[in-house]
């Protein structure tokens, strides 16, 4: 997401002499990127990209944090300019108090929820101060009553919305926060209709009427207008993911949906809302007509995390002096206490994003600066030889056909979480573990692509027909060393068995390999892929409607070809023959194949070429090298073919044997 900041907005919140230039070289070596700096008349306008974690960041307050951490590190002086705004400045300023509506809130809904009532509004323009940042930022102007919420939430960072008080009060006087019903509708405050899909988070008065879409837009039903006399000022914290799930399906995208979809912390408000107050009490004369309204259901302590000093020193690379890196973090607003060789920091409410150790040794980096860590040349040249068990050619070869099938190429994690890494076939034990992983569910390096894969499948619920397959690495541990790094294709699909086999088979002819067996492995009921001797891999039915392969490219290295072999023109002609049996439900095909195979030596190839409910037909191709096969030489192995198929799989065949 990016933001528009005026300089000297921005030195409001922050004191310090440096130039654009500086800032911005500095707060990008540091910090939040600044991509270019834009002349708006006399003032420069930062232009500045902050990552989807940072949200904290997001408004002028955030970027000048940043700023008073980042610019002494270059020896500029900086200071970020102390909040003095406190709920306790928020009194009545007159005796013609107004009651408050009733909340009705869903702690499962909203964390906080936070009002007061502003009365007298007069409806005065907006003031050119305020007027020239709001267009420096992108900003329409309306009048100082709709403006002064848009000001206050750019420069803060967390959304704050005004009701029409009145109106709010003659629909009921209750707000209810509630999820809508399919088929609600509600207009929104530029007069949009819209059809609620269900699940959205809303606001609703006793009769059941939408009067809000929280943290996204307003209503015309309880909007500020011409006429519009007292001002219900409200904040509310609702869950991210309801957030973005109504701003996406019905296509709202507010500077306050992309702020509370990211989880804007909602300590953030009584700054922001006492800030508004101001504004109000000083550009429409507003009186503060109720005491505060503030409820917290949400609020939950800050977790304090232990930092080893030796894991920051092998992190970093270097030994800060502990006082240095103290500094770094106290600066930033985090508490720590130091106990022999660890740190106990605990961050702010803001900082949502640091959670774990590396967070923290993340944050003392980026601020002591990368740049100051020391780079080494490589001792040696960069080697010239050609790794081992590579073919990039045959892997190019290996995706586009399997492309050209009508398979779609994935990319899944190499981290995988502990139920996928049980699904593998391997028990926890016989998995790398990471020592310090990024999230609490990618803790283990996989063994197997296929959980992955299946885990695709399972999250596309709505394709009856998909097909899926990654050619990636998976992670073999080996003791006091790094894991072993093996390359395999993997494949998983909602086609029927065979016609994944089929596809397997047509891949290996690509290569001009022999013909593909399947060996059925007796204690894991997989089946192991066989060209000649060689085992490739497995396949094998899931629990459910999928088939999955797995291809191991070390193994199939060796035996690709990337031209076919010299073959004679055969001096003799084959005898091609179709044979239908009727064959018992469940019956495997694979044995019938393998079993016909070797009962006879003209026998030259055996396949299945076509199933209409229990019937099967197989074509056979009879060759004998020295001679002609005549029909005499033939008949007996035919009558073979059927007795064998009946006798030993309970099969008829269909037709008569001559």
């Amino acid at each position: 997401m990016n933001i528009l900041i005026p300089h000297h907005w921005l030195l409001e919140q922050v004191k310090t002499q440096a130039s654009p230039q500086k800032i911005q070289e500095y707060l990008s070596l540091c910090g939040p990127s600044v991509e270019n700096i834009v002349k708006v008349g006399k003032e420069s306008v930062y232009n500045i990209e902050i990552t989807t974690n940072r949200v904290d960041s997001m408004s002028v307050r955030g970027v000048a944090r940043e700023l008073a951490v980042i610019l002494p590190q270059f020896d500029i002086p900086a200071k970020l300019v102390k909040n003095t705004l406190s709920f306790s400045s928020l009194k009545p300023t007159t005796r013609e108090l107004l009651p408050l509506p009733k909340i009705r809130n869903n702690a499962k809904l909203s964390r906080r929820i936070v009002c007061i009532i502003l009365s007298n509004i007069k409806r005065t323009p907006t003031p050119q101060w305020m007027a020239d940042r709001l267009t420096q930022v992108g900003m329409n102007i309306h009048d100082s009553a709709i403006d002064i919420t848009n000001y206050v939430t750019h420069e803060l960072g967390h959304p704050i919305h005004a009701f029409d008080y009145d109106k709010i009060m003659k629909m009921g006087g209750e707000i209810i926060v509630t999820k809508a019903r399919k088929g609600e509708h509600f207009i929104t405050l530029d007069g949009e209709n819209y059809q609620a899909v269900g699940g959205e988070v809303v606001f609703k008065n006793p009769k059941g009427t939408i009067i809000d879409l929280p943290a996204i837009k307003g209503t015309m039903n309880s909007a500020v207008d011409d006429t519009t006399k007292n001002i219900l000022l409200w904040m509310e914290s609702i869950d991210a993911e309801k957030i973005r799930f109504a701003s996406m399906t019905h296509t709202i995208r507010t500077v306050a949906a992309q702020l509370a979809e990211k989880n804007v912390d909602p300590h953030f408000m009584e700054p922001t809302l006492v800030r508004g107050v101001q504004l109000y009490r000083e550009l429409c004369d507003a009186k503060i007509a109720s005491e505060l309204y503030d409820a917290f259901p949400g609020k939950k302590p800050a977790k304090t995390v232990g930092l080893d000093l030796n894991k920051i020193h092998t992190y970093l690379g270097i030994e800060l002096p502990i006082s240095k890196i103290v500094t770094i973090l106290e600066k930033l607003q985090f508490r720590v206490k130091t106990l022999k060789n660890t740190l106990h920091v605990t961050p702010p409410t803001f900082r949502q994003d640091v959670t774990i150790p590396a967070d923290f040794i993340e944050e003392i980096a980026r601020v002591y600066g990368y740049h100051h860590l020391p780079s080494v040349v490589m001792p040696t040249r960069i080697p010239l030889t050609k790794p081992k068990n590579t073919h990039f050619a045959a892997e190019e070869t290996i995706k586009h056909f399997l492309a050209d099938l009508g398979w779609q190429e994935v990319y899944t994690y190499s981290m995988v979480s502990e139920v996928l890494a049980q699904q593998s076939g391997y028990s926890l034990q016989a998995h790398a573990k990471l020592a310090n992983p990024l999230t609490d569910d990618k803790i283990y390096l996989r063994r197997s692509l296929t959980p992955s894969l299946l885990a695709v499948i399972e999250n596309n619920p709505q394709k009856t027909a998909f097909s899926v397959f990654e050619l990636a690495n998976v992670y073999q541990p080996r003791p006091n060393t790094l894991p072993d790094e093996v390359l395999r294709l993997g494949l998983a699909s909602t086609k029927p068995y065979r016609q994944v086999r089929g596809d397997v088979e047509a891949l290996l002819k690509k290569f001009y390999l022999p013909p593909l067996t399947v060996k059925v492995d007796e204690v894991t009921q997989h089946g192991q892929l066989m060209v000649g001797k060689t085992a490739i891999g497995t396949i094998q039915v899931e629990k459910g409607r999928s088939t999955t392969a797995q291809l191991d490219f070390h193994q199939l290295l060796p035996i690709i070809k990337t031209h076919p072999s010299f073959q004679p023109l055969p001096k003799t002609a084959s005898v091609i023959e179709k044979f239908t049996f009727t064959l018992p439900i469940n019956t495997a095909v694979g044995p019938i194949i393998d079993d016909l195979q070797v009962l006879d030596r003209r026998i030259k190839s055996v396949v299945l070429t076509d199933i209409y409910q229990a019937n099967h037909t197989f074509l056979v191709e009879y060759w004998d090298s020295r001679h002609n096969l005549a029909n005499e030489d033939v008949r007996p192995i035919r009558r073979r073919i059927v007795t064998l198929v009946e006798k030993t799989y309970r099969a008829k065949h269909v037709g008569t044997v001559q």
